[in-house]
């Protein structure tokens, strides 16, 4: 896991209402600051980037996913409290809460057993029925979007939400989600509904419980495939849940069964738990919230030592906790490692979106097990808006052109040189290796080099004695190698402020002497990887 970090020069001393004392990350689209209100209440403050700021798009879009995070409140979800759309540098601020992802929870400590197997189920699932009655699509269910907190798991990232009434706030003509985590009819289609997202959830709980994916590992063309026509893998989960996660995994959406009718499931599961005496409840909000605080056996979060806010408003010496951190920057993931957050908070200033508790929290001694209920409302303060920024560190990616990569570029290209142009190449050779391998003869794999000035990474692969034999046609062998190459540079992108290279490029050989450049791709931060 990531620490708090202290802030750097250039940082603002506030955000909005917020006095920042430290940094949680830096993405390709903006700083994470950690951040305390008048009252102490810790949060994660984002603060975009000067250059997309600029961005009318970008703006566009992020004042429409405020809008739409603002519509979602339920259990197991943690809200955005406050966001300024309007100001020279726009942010939004979230919670902040302790825990790993449910990713990195089972690289450490293996698959989630008994009952908290099925809290995490019956958790989440409230959470995206909750999504899914605002009339929202999550689009990005995936391990690393849970957050094991100490009160529950949390469903996070909003980053690329879609409205059920069409209202998008993504690019159109890409394929949205993570590749794994998609489901056949967005493969096929690109298409989008809740039930796709009701499939994800049966990859997700399908990998808390075995601690691998349904439908394996591979290249991306290859579990795309597996996805679109095999049966799940489902071995190891408990009898009950293996029949509920292969429901949710039906090829066809309308197989599926709702999220709603997911969470009432897996909640009498918990009930059939014999080991808890549990009060009745009247609606299912509280018994989820009761049922995973009473199963719900995650590792405690390191203590903490953030700053104490005093009346004064001075800060005190503090020291800095361990804690996963975000280094993206999307709405809901946003909320990542975000505690339970409590009434009291400052009013933000002029232009901001407040998203007021509707009914006062407990003090942190006695804080609540789910999210406060919100609704959204717009609050004008009295006051202006505080100094929101100062220069900070920009992207390493500066290119705004559209040219081409040319086969000069691609003989300027070095080999991988820094611990990160390694990983990278090692982690595309390790993916489509085998795809390489046993569809097209190539043994060696891809080569992965890395022109600085161009700011573009080239993947080369060729000449296989199969192109040959399809009469020159490596279409599939393209698209296998760039899914991939996209994937690792998008996310290379939006989460190192220093990666430079926001150009993917692939080459193919038709001779040891004859490159052509095959494919194409600028994989700035948002942009998904459509082949």
């Amino acid at each position: 896991m990531a620490r708090v970090l202290p802030t750097a020069p250039g940082d603002p001393a506030r955000v909005g209402p917020y006095r920042v004392v430290g940094r949680l990350g830096a993405g390709g689209m903006g700083t994470v600051h950690a951040a305390l209100d008048n009252r102490g209440n810790r949060l994660a403050v984002k603060v975009v980037y000067p250059a997309q700021a600029a961005d009318e798009e970008f703006r566009a879009r992020f004042r429409r996913e405020v809008a739409l995070t603002s519509r979602v409140n339920g259990p197991c979800l943690v809200p955005v409290v406050a966001a300024d759309c309007d100001v020279e540098r726009p942010w939004l601020a979230t919670p902040y809460v302790p825990g790993p992802t449910l990713q990195q929870y089972i690289a450490v400590s293996g698959p989630l057993r008994g009952a908290m197997l099925h809290a995490l189920a019956a958790g989440t699932a409230a959470a995206l029925a909750s999504v899914h009655e605002a009339g929202v699509i999550h689009r990005d269910i995936k391990p690393g979007n849970v957050i094991l907190s100490p009160e529950g798991p949390r469903l996070l990232d909003f980053g690329i939400a879609h409205a059920l009434d069409g209202t998008a706030v993504t690019r159109t003509g890409v394929l949205t989600g993570t590749p794994g985590w998609i489901s056949p009819e967005q493969y096929r289609t690109g298409a989008v509904a809740p039930e796709s997202d009701v499939f994800a959830w049966g990859a997700l709980i399908a990998y808390a419980g075995t601690g691998r994916h349904p439908f394996g590992a591979g290249a991306p063309d290859t579990v795309a495939f597996r996805v679109m026509s095999q049966e799940p893998d489902l071995a190891g989960l408990p009898e009950e849940l293996r029949r509920i996660a292969a429901s949710a995994l039906s090829k066809e959406p309308g197989d599926r069964p709702t999220a709603r009718i997911l969470s009432e499931e897996c909640i009498q599961l918990l009930e059939h738990q014999d080991t808890h005496v549990l009060p009745k409840q009247s609606s299912i909000p509280p018994v989820i919230d009761t049922l995973v605080a009473s199963y719900w056996n995650a590792p405690p979060a390191q203590a903490d030592a953030w700053p104490i806010a005093r009346n004064d408003g001075r800060a005190r010496r503090y020291s800095f906790i361990a804690a996963a951190a975000l280094t993206g920057l999307s709405i809901g993931a946003a909320a990542m490692y975000a505690a339970t957050f409590h009434a009291g908070q400052e009013s933000p200033p002029a232009g901001a979106v407040n998203i007021a508790p509707t009914a006062s929290a407990p003090t942190p001694a006695a804080a609540p097990l789910r999210p406060t209920s919100t609704t959204p409302s717009a609050t004008m303060a009295s006051t202006p808006a505080a100094a929101e920024t100062s220069s900070e560190p920009q992207p390493a990616y500066s290119r705004s052109d559209n040219a081409q990569p040319t086969v000069e570029e691609w003989s300027a290209a070095r080999d991988a040189m820094t611990a990160s142009e390694r990983q990278i190449a090692a982690g595309i050779n390790k993916e489509v290796g085998p795809f390489l391998r046993d569809e097209w003869g190539l043994s060696d794999g891809v080569q992965v080099t890395f022109n600085p000035e161009a700011q573009t990474m080239f993947i080369t692969a060729g000449p296989s004695v199969k192109v040959w034999e399809n009469g020159g046609d490596y279409t599939d062998l393209r698209r296998s190698i760039m899914f991939s190459g996209c994937s690792y540079g998008n996310d290379k992108l939006r989460t190192d402020i220093n990666w430079p290279y926001g150009r993917v490029a692939v080459v193919y050989r038709e001779s040891m002497a004859k490159p052509v450049i095959a494919d194409y791709r600028e994989v700035t931060n948002g942009m998904r990887c459509r082949v």
